[in-house]
C-alpha cells in the first residue's frame, strides 16, 4: 500500500520547513539592509519577515533586533518595543544583546524614562566591552548624552570614565566623540576652558562622520549649540534632517528636527523654528515620543516669549514643566524657564524676570548651558531695576563662557552687558565694540536688542540722529521676526527721539500657520503635492488643503506666484 503525504485543506497554511526558510530569511535580511538605506518602513517590514522565517533561536533574536531597530527608525516605537522584548526573551549572543540594549535605551529615553535609559545603556556596554570595544563605546556615548539631558554630572562622569577604560584605537573612529564625552563632564564641572576645545574639534570633523551614524551627527549639532557655533550647528542639522527624510527614518527625524528648531531659535529665525517644531511635535505625538513632544514645546515657548505671545508661552512652558516633574530633563525644562523669564523681560516686568532667572540658576539648570545663555537677560533685568549687585554673578558666568567660546556674537553681547552696567564715560566704548562684533556674527535678534539698548542710551545722551539710526535698524528686525513687544519699545524710543513711526504691515511669513508656511515654501520650489506630502509625512490631500488656505492670505491665485513672495526669515 502506498503512503501519501496528506495535503492541506484549501484555505489553510502550513509553515514551511526550516531548510526551506533559511535561504528566504537570509535574502530578506539582505533586502532589509538595502531598504534601510532608502526607506524605514520597507526595511522594518523586510527585517520583521526575515525574523519570523528564522528557525534558530539565536539567529531569530539577532534578526528580531534588526527588525526592532528598523521599526524604531521608521517611528513605530510601540511595535519596536514589542519586537525588542521578544528578542530579549529569546536571549542570543552577547553582541546581539548589547545592540538590543542600545535600542531599549533609545526607546526608554524617547518615552521619557531617562534614568532607566542610562542604566540600560551602561549595563549593555559593560556586558560587551570585552568582545566589541566599539559597540561598548557607542552605548556609553549614548549614556553620556542621555545623562547630559537630565543634568546628572555623576552619570556623565561615569560614562566618560568607562569610555576612557576601553582599549579604543583610532581605527574605531570614535576618538573625537570620546574626548567630547570627557569634555561634557568638564563642562558640567564648570571647567569651560578645558571643555570647549574638544567640542570645536568634533564640530570641524562633522562632515567626515559617516552618514549611517545619524545619532552621533545629531549629537555634534548639540555640541555646536553648547559652543555657541550656531551657523555650523544649523548646517549639520539641516543635512541630517534631509538624510532622515530621504531614508524614511521618522524616529530619528524628530530628534534631528528638535536640534534644528533650537538652532533656528538661537539664530532668531523664529518663524522657521516654530514651523520646524510644529512638524516635529506632530510626528513625535503620532509615534509616541512623549519626551520629544516636550522638547518641541519648550522651543516653541521660547519663541512665543520673544514674540510676546503671552498665552501661548505660558501654556507651552507650563506643559513642559509639568512633563519635567514626572520625567526629569534639565535641558528641556531649561528652555521653558528661560521662556517665562524672557516673556517678563519683554513685557517690562523686570522684577519678575530677575526673580525667575535667579531661581532657575539655583535649580537643576545650574550645570547647563541655559543659565549662560539667559545671563544677558538676567543682567538687563538687574540693570533696569538699578540693582547692579545682582548682575555681578551672571556677568561673570557669561564672561567665563564667552571667553572660552570665542564667538563674535558672544563678544558683542558681553560688551552690551558691560555697557549696561558701566558709567556713561565707559559705556560708549562698550557699545561701539558691541556693534563692531555684531557685524561679524549672524544673530539678528541679538543685534537688534543691542541696537535698541544702544539707541536708548544715545537718545538719553542727546545724540538723536545716531539714536534714530540704531532704533530704525532694531525696529525693522523686530517686525520681521514678529517680536511685538520689542518692536513696540523701538517705536516708542523712535517717537521719543523725534521720529514719527507707525505699526509695520505684516510680512507674508507672519500670515501663515507653521505647516502652511512649510507647504508654501516647498510649493514655491516647484515641488508637486505628492512630493511635498512624502517629505512632510502627510497626505497629498492635506497639502492641497494647506495651499487652499494659504493662497488667499498671500494674495495669490497660482503656484507660480509663490516664487515672487518674501518667504525668508529675518537676517
Amino acid at each position: 500500500m502506498t503512503t501519501r503525504t496528506p495535503t492541506a485543506a484549501p484555505g489553510t497554511w502550513r509553515p514551511p520547513s526550516p531548510a526551506a526558510t533559511r535561504p528566504v530569511a537570509a535574502a530578506l535580511e539582505q533586502a532589509a539592509g538595502r531598504a534601510r538605506e532608502r526607506a524605514g518602513y520597507a526595511a522594518a517590514a523586510a527585517a520583521g519577515l526575515a525574523a519570523r522565517l528564522t528557525p534558530g533561536l539565536g539567529e531569530r533574536a539577532r534578526r528580531l533586533t534588526l527588525a526592532a531597530e528598523a521599526t524604531a527608525d521608521a517611528g513605530a516605537l510601540e511595535h519596536a518595543q514589542v519586537l525588542a522584548e521578544q528578542a530579549r526573551r529569546l536571549g542570543g549572543d552577547p553582541l546581539t544583546l548589547a545592540r538590543l540594549a542600545g535600542l531599549r535605551g533609545r526607546i526608554a529615553f524617547d518615552r521619557g524614562i531617562v534614568h532607566d535609559a542610562h542604566r540600560i545603556l551602561v549595563d549593555g556596554a559593560l556586558s560587551v566591552a570585552g568582545l566589541d570595544r566599539k559597540e561598548a563605546a557607542l552605548l556609553l556615548l549614548d549614556a553620556v548624552r542621555n545623562a547630559w539631558y537630565v543634568s546628572e554630572p555623576g552619570f556623565v562622569a561615569e560614562g566618560a570614565a568607562r569610555l576612557a577604560e576601553l582599549p579604543l584605537t583610532p581605527e574605531d573612529g570614535v576618538d573625537g566623540f570620546v574626548r567630547a564625552a570627557r569634555a561634557m563632564a568638564d563642562f558640567l564641572a564648570g571647567d569651560l576652558e578645558r571643555a570647549l576645545p574638544p567640542f570645536r574639534e568634533l564640530i570641524a570633523l562633522a562632515t567626515a562622520v559617516p552618514a549611517g551614524m545619524t545619532a552621533l551627527r545629531i549629537s555634534i549639532c548639540s555640541l555646536a549649540g553648547i559652543s555657541g557655533d550656531f551657523d555650523n550647528g544649523i548646517a549639520i542639522a539641516e543635512s541630517v534632517v534631509e538624510e532622515c527624510r530621504a531614508d524614511g527614518m521618522a524616529g530619528l527625524l524628530t530628534l534631528a528636527l528638535a536640534v534644528l528648531a533650537i538652532h533656528q531659535m538661537y539664530l532668531g529665525r523664529f518663524h522657521d523654528a516654530v514651523t520646524t517644531a510644529a512638524e516635529g511635535r506632530r510626528l513625535a505625538t503620532d509615534i509616541g515620543q512623549t519626551h520629544r513632544v516636550a522638547h518641541f514645546e519648550s522651543a516653541m515657548a521660547l519663541v512665543a516669549a520673544a514674540q510676546g505671545r503671552e498665552l501661548d508661552c505660558r501654556e507651552l512652558a507650563g506643559r513642559t514643566i509639568a512633563h519635567h516633574e514626572s520625567h526629569p530633563a534639565a535641558t528641556i525644562v531649561g528652555w521653558a524657564e528661560w521662556a517665562l523669564g524672557l516673556l517678563d523681560l519683554g513685557q517690562g516686568r523686570f522684577a519678575d524676570a530677575l526673580e525667575r532667572f535667579d531661581a532657575a540658576v539655583r535649580g537643576p539648570l545650574r550645570h547647563q548651558i541655559m543659565p549662560i545663555y539667559f545671563a544677558p537677560d538676567q543682567i538687563e533685568a538687574a540693570a533696569r531695576l538699578g540693582l547692579a549687585g545682582r548682575a555681578v554673578e551672571p556677568l561673570a558666568r557669561f564672561e567665563s563662557w564667552a571667553t572660552a567660546a570665542r564667538q563674535p556674537w558672544a563678544e558683542a553681547v558681553l560688551h552690551r552687558c558691560r555697557a549696561l552696567l558701566a558709567p556713561d564715560e565707559e559705556a560708549g566704548w562698550h557699545w561701539e565694540q558691541a556693534v563692531r562684533s555684531h557685524a561679524e556674527a549672524n544673530r539678528p535678534f541679538e543685534r537688534a536688542r543691542t541696537d535698541l539698548l544702544y539707541g536708548e542710551w544715545l537718545r538719553r545722551a542727546r545724540r538723536r540722529n545716531e539714536s534714530r539710526t540704531r532704533l530704525r535698524a532694531a525696529l525693522e528686525t523686530f517686525e520681521r521676526a514678529g517680536s511685538a513687544p520689542w518692536a513696540d519699545r523701538a517705536r516708542a524710543e523712535l517717537r521719543a527721539a523725534g521720529e514719527t513711526v507707525s505699526a509695520g504691515a505684516p510680512t507674508a511669513i507672519t500670515l501663515l500657520s507653521p505647516q502652511e508656511l512649510q507647504v508654501v515654501r516647498l510649493a514655491a520650489t516647484g515641488a508637486t503635492n505628492r512630493k511635498i506630502a512624502a517629505q512632510l509625512f502627510i497626505s497629498p490631500r492635506t497639502v492641497s488643503h494647506h495651499l487652499y488656505r494659504a493662497f488667499p492670505k498671500l494674495g495669490v491665485t497660482t503656484r507660480t506666484e509663490l516664487a515672487n513672495l518674501d518667504l525668508d526669515p529675518p537676517g
